[in-house]
């Protein structure tokens, strides 16, 4: 971690959260190149961090601006996923005892 933004590589075990206002400035999660200045995540790249699965036929149709902002305010997909099937599990063990 350097003063003001946060640098990242491929062999980075993890990232910083993207937040809604990462289309500002992006340093919470900035991308190492060699020999260039660190790049921002494209959106593309902030969705697959978030578990969206861009590659499916899922699209991006709003502006990177907006992008950024849905993908900071959201909960990660394998998250909710999780969740839900902890829940359902939850109920079906309740219904049966």
């Amino acid at each position: 971690m350097v003063f003001g933004f946060s640098l990242f590589t491929a062999d980075s075990a993890y990232t910083n959260t993207i937040s809604a206002r990462y289309y500002k400035d992006g340093s919470e999660i900035l991308i190492k190149q060699e020999n260039a200045n660190p790049r921002k995540l494209t959106p593309i790249e902030a969705g697959l961090l978030q578990g969206y699965p861009i590659n499916n036929g899922y699209e991006i149709i709003v502006s990177d601006v907006q992008a950024y902002r849905q993908f900071g305010n959201s909960v990660s997909v394998p998250v909710v996923s999780s969740l839900a099937l902890e829940i359902k599990k939850q109920i079906l063990d309740k219904i049966q005892s």
